[in-house]
């Protein structure tokens, strides 16, 4: 699948919080995260990101609240 169509999966599948909005710049974040493995994600926003996250089903991927 390409990475366009990733993201896409991502925005749309997210169990985002309650009055979260789909967010395409943390949506691309999760996926460079997932593509190179053994990240960690620094982010003031760690729900949004571990709700893309959970769709994109990374082996390795950490996110660090801020």
């Amino acid at each position: 699948m390409t990475d366009w169509r990733r993201v896409g999966a991502a925005l749309a599948e997210a169990a985002l919080p309650a009055q979260k909005k789909p967010d395409a710049v943390d949506a691309w974040v999760a996926l460079a995260a997932a593509k190179h493995g053994s990240a960690v994600i620094f982010t003031s926003d760690p729900e949004d990101i571990q709700a893309y996250l959970a769709v994109l089903n990374p082996p390795d991927v950490h996110v660090q609240p801020v």
